[in-house]
């Protein structure tokens, strides 16, 4: 069981690191995106499938729209996800988001109907904090809050 676990680490974190090497900006997220929404986190729960001895983990994030801010779609959507946890079994892939049910976030997706992948894996998702959004540097490292309506106004204008 050890060995299967380095083997997927190696496997799966050599794809997840390749895809955060580049740093996005919130423009450059926004444009990767066909929705950009406020959303508040209702529910979460890990689906197991595949071989019993080597399990493929899937996390599915049901969220409900508070604000659209760019493109369109249903009120209420699920963010999936690689990996998990499922008893024993769990799987991470580095630099993805995690989300908690009752926070609220502004996410940046890709979407099929209800069925939604983040953009830029944990950078598709900032959490909200008393209309404040926990916003990271791409390059330093460095957090930084910014007013969720300021950022909002700047994504709505560069969609125009």
């Amino acid at each position: 069981m050890r060995a299967f676990g380095w083997i997927v680490v190696l496997g799966v974190s050599s794809a997840a690191i390749a895809s955060t090497l580049v740093p996005h900006t919130l423009l450059e997220r926004a444009r990767r995106s066909d929705r950009v929404a406020v959303v508040q986190v209702l529910e979460q729960w890990v689906e197991r499938s595949g071989n019993p001895q080597r399990p493929t983990l899937k996390t599915f994030t049901r969220v409900a729209v508070g604000e659209q801010v760019r493109g369109s779609g249903p009120g209420e959507l699920t963010i999936v996800q690689f990996g998990g946890r499922d008893g024993p079994w769990e799987l991470r892939v580095p630099g993805d988001a995690t989300f908690v049910p009752g926070e609220t976030d502004l996410v940046f997706l890709r979407c099929q109907g209800e069925r939604c992948a983040l953009v830029a894996l944990g950078e598709g998702r900032l959490p909200v904090v008393n209309g404040e959004l926990q916003v990271r540097d791409l390059f330093s490292g460095q957090v930084s809050k910014r007013s969720l309506a300021s950022v909002m106004a700047e994504l709505k204008a560069a969609g125009r």
